[in-house]
């Protein structure tokens, strides 16, 4: 919560705390300090910057909100100000916020606004890594390797065959699993279908990442250590004790004890392995960076493969099997993405063929996006720039401060969405009209405000391997199964997590515990054998 009058509520909390004349004026003066301190060491406010919204706790106030309310403060503070852009004073500094969609995608385009800074900084605290690679990165060769990686090396090995080879190699894993899935009349019971998805996906995940030396292959402590150092990375940029961050730390050497076998027998050149992992590596060997340190930072990839992924399959499952009308429609719908039936083996079309043939489920995936993506992408601005409004305002963005882009606040604007943005709506992306562009719900609105991957030079690489596993599952379990509550027969879905400020995507609270569902078979799906094709 904030208001632009500190001094007076200092004034009035301190006048309270006194109670007789006596020590009015001692109260008065320490008024008086308090508003000597605020201006004096307050960050300085140009009128071209966006407009300065002060904590009621002065100079910590923003940052206790930050921590308290995680990515939502940021929502509460654009809902409590009604301001597109805000400078939020932090100590004797600032950051700027950014809440309006085509504010966020004008900095989104922006050179001067980079990920860079921020990177280079956190990622050697996160890994612990040593002291000579530390050196590297903050030195002169540390920004070109990430330019490189963002550039070249991640786009280039995510595109065209080699995105296929890793798509076709998570399907196959994919396919075997779920063709054992409630074989034979039985009936799954998936206590915690959270915990279910994410070995799932793990599992196909890394082995198409990794190839046939894939350092997880089913190993359950480890990746159990990877969903530990998920929950703790907040904790762990901050670059305490050990002792203090015992759990991150622990799964951080974990990690990266599974990591070093693979790295130091360069398993990552063998045939199987993807090029994205490949190339990766090659980059950081021709740095100079020791292999003790590619595992080390290496700890990341399995988390940014994965991060986004589970949930949003999570949070899909939900909101189209809660829904009985809407899963019949899909199920007719999805139908058209069978591309042949061989016996027992059934073979499914996946990736962008379902955006071509399914509106419905498509429309769901999007609202799904709007509703679970909350992410805060976070720049430095590395020389003064400016971010333009839709009217062509420009906002000053001075050198040297972090920028913080608030997407989850962009889907959830009733002036680009309407009045009903709070709620999950199936069809909300079907049969729009053009003419109703600048309409609240409107086309050209819901495109503009809609920013779940990022966009300009920062879009995510991984978004179309991410759809195809998906939409691989989604699609079989509406054509193949019945998915039901694990008891009785209402839907109570889990509610939404923290909104992180280092997640993407919002995952279920308590990690899922006590929200299970029933799989069984359909009539005329019970021996099918899946497969797949892009």
């Amino acid at each position: 919560m904030s208001t632009n009058d500190t001094t007076g509520g200092a004034a009035m909390a301190v006048g309270r705390g006194f109670g007789t004349r006596a020590t009015l004026p001692v109260a008065i003066l320490i008024a008086m300090i308090v508003a000597f301190l605020v201006h004096t060491l307050g960050p300085r406010a140009d009128p071209r910057e966006p407009p300065l919204i002060k904590p009621r706790i002065p100079f910590i106030g923003h940052i206790i909100g930050l921590m308290q309310h995680q990515a939502n403060y940021h929502t509460r503070l654009r809902r409590l100000t009604n301001k597109p852009i805000a400078t939020l004073p932090m100590l004797t500094g600032k950051m700027y916020a950014v809440w309006d969609p085509h504010l966020i995608a004008s900095a989104l385009r922006n050179k001067s606004l980079s990920t860079t800074p921020h990177t280079l900084d956190v990622a050697p605290i996160v890994t612990r890594l040593g002291a000579h690679t530390v050196e590297l990165l903050r030195g002169p060769q540390g920004e070109p390797l990430l330019d490189r990686f963002m550039q070249h090396v991640i786009p280039g090995s995510l595109k065209g065959e080699h995105l296929q080879r890793l798509n076709t190699a998570a399907l196959a894993v994919l396919a075997s699993q779920l063709s054992d899935l409630a074989r034979q009349g039985a009936c799954e019971r998936l206590p915690n279908t959270w915990l279910w998805l994410r070995t799932l996906i793990a599992t196909a995940t890394s082995k198409a990442l990794y190839g046939k030396h894939d350092p997880f292959g089913g190993n359950a402590a480890v990746e159990n250590a990877l969903w530990v150092l998920e929950r703790n990375l907040l904790k762990l940029t901050l670059n305490l004790p050990a002792a203090l961050t015992p759990a991150g730390d622990r799964a951080r050497k974990t990690l990266a004890a599974a990591l070093m076998p693979y790295y130091a027998a360069r398993h990552d050149e063998d045939p199987s392995a993807s090029a994205f992992v490949r190339s990766r590596t090659a980059e950081l060997r021709q740095v100079g960076i020791p292999t003790e340190d590619i595992a080390r930072l290496e700890t990341l990839l399995p988390f940014a493969a994965l991060a986004n992924t589970v949930p949003l399959l999570f949070w899909l499952i939900c909101f189209i099997f809660s829904r009985s009308e809407l899963t019949t429609k899909l199920r007719e719908e999805v139908g058209g993405l069978i591309e042949k039936r061989e016996g027992a083996v059934v073979t499914l079309l996946t990736g962008s063929v379902v955006e071509e043939r399914c509106p419905q489920l498509m429309s769901c995936y999007r609202e799904t996006l709007r509703q679970a993506v909350h992410q805060v992408s976070t720049r430095t601005a590395v020389q003064d720039t400016t971010v333009s409004d839709k009217n062509g305002r420009q906002y000053l963005i001075r050198a040297g401060n972090v920028v913080q882009l608030s997407i989850g606040t962009s889907h959830a604007l009733d002036e680009y969405w309407g009045s009903d943005a709070d709620e999950f709506k199936p069809d909300r992306f079907l049969g729009r009209k053009v003419d109703s562009d600048d309409e609240p719900g409107g086309v050209k609105a819901m495109r503009t405000a809609l920013l779940p991957f990022g966009g300009g030079t920062h879009l995510c690489p991984g978004r179309h391997f991410a759809f195809a596993e998906m939409m691989a599952v989604i699609v079989t379990l509406l054509l193949g199964y019945e998915v039901e509550p694990l008891e009785g027969a209402e839907w109570k879905l889990p509610a939404f997590a923290t909104r992180s400020l280092i997640d993407a995507v919002t995952k279920p609270a308590n990690h899922g515990e006590g929200f299970g569902v029933r799989i069984r078979r359909r009539q005329g799906w019970e021996e099918a054998q899946w497969a797949y094709e892009m």
